[in-house]
């Protein structure tokens, strides 16, 4: 499956434009001589038992074992490089070089990856979500990913669901009103914590410590291995698992840092993008349930959302976006169609 990945990828990526390298790295490629220090930005902070930072050391040790030491990339995590959406438009202008990027941001440039993050679109499976990202439908939508906005996709990282953390107290979901809940500015997520039931407001990842702290917001939601690895876990009270959303990350390259590149070392970087998706899942797997132990042992309540009522809630949800756009059914009808056919 890995070398088919690869193949589909390398498919996908239509390589144009003249080399121009962004990085910390000198001009010309590996090949030629020089070396190349390719700049990685991702919003958490450094954690070794978080997904995304072992996505980056293992995608950091492939390019350096494929390219004999001559490629490698430079970590700056935790927002270093700005927030995502100005990471985003940086790796569009080639001014950052690489990202780890949720796909809620890319929905502000381009609905391309929307499908990917649908509510409960795979049942926060890892395996089957990996399986069929890299079965077809992944390349195909990079593809359009890199004819809409430029930037060119490297690999589909995997992230478990997201769960609530919350100031007040949690059993049903008639508990969801009225509280203000921190989202993502995607279209999807403010309309998906809607039909939940609560009120979301819109807010950058980096404030939710303080908005909660304030009063200003009564609970967010993120991967639990993030709330942790971020602290915010110190300014709630109750996690309620949900595994609503996944925001989908991707790895991603700026069309310039991808053009330094002859074709052999593109066919590096794409090994190395399955590396750092390995590494997320195993990561994940792992650490998921370690970190909701975590939770209790800071006095934090943890409570089971109802699925079956969520499902039922955000159905409508996730008919409406496939009816507006046709990259998003495209996907979830990839999904069905694939789940269907190999259901065990």
């Amino acid at each position: 499956m890995k070398l088919r990945h690869v193949a589909l990828l390398a498919l996908a990526i239509l390589v144009s434009g003249v080399p121009v390298f962004a990085g910390g790295g000198s001009e010309g490629g590996a090949s030629s001589g020089g070396a190349k220090a390719f700049r990685l930005s991702w919003a958490p902070a450094y954690d070794e038992k978080h997904g995304l930072t072992q996505a980056g050391i293992q995608a950091n040790a492939k390019i350096k074992e494929l390219s004999g030491g001559k490629i490698s990339f430079d970590f700056f995590p935790g927002s270093q490089l700005g927030n995502e959406r100005e990471v985003f438009e940086s790796v569009q202008l080639g001014t950052i070089d690489s990202a780890f990027m949720s796909s809620p941001v890319v929905s502000g440039f381009s609905d391309v990856l929307d499908g990917f993050d649908m509510p409960y679109l795979c049942d926060n499976d890892m395996d089957l979500y990996q399986e069929i990202v890299n079965s077809g439908i992944g390349a195909a939508m990079f593809e359009k990913l890199k004819a809409a906005t430029g930037v060119v996709g490297i690999s589909y990282l995997i992230n478990p669901g997201r769960d609530f953390y919350l100031n007040t107290p949690f059993k049903t979901l008639n508990d969801a009103k009225g509280v203000k809940l921190r989202s993502m500015e995607s279209p999807l997520h403010l309309a998906t914590y809607q039909a939940l039931g609560f009120n979301p407001t819109p807010m950058a990842y980096s404030e939710i410590y303080q908005a909660m702290k304030n009063g200003t917001i009564d609970g967010f939601e993120d991967v639990s291995v993030s709330v942790r690895s971020q602290k915010n876990y110190e300014v709630a009270k109750h996690v309620v698992i949900s595994g609503h959303m996944t925001a989908a990350p991707v790895f991603i390259m700026s069309q310039n840092a991808w053009n330094s590149l002859s074709k052999e070392e593109q066919a590096w970087i794409l090994q190395a993008g399955i590396a750092a998706q390995e590494a997320t899942k195993v990561t994940y797997q792992e650490q998921t349930p370690l970190t909701i132990e975590f939770m209790k042992q800071q006095g934090l309540t943890v409570t089971q959302i109802d699925i079956a009522e969520a499902k039922a809630r955000v159905k409508p949800v996730v008919d409406s976006f496939c009816g507006k756009s046709a990259n998003v059914k495209q996907i979830v009808d990839y999904f069905n169609t694939y789940r269907a056919q190999h259901k065990k």
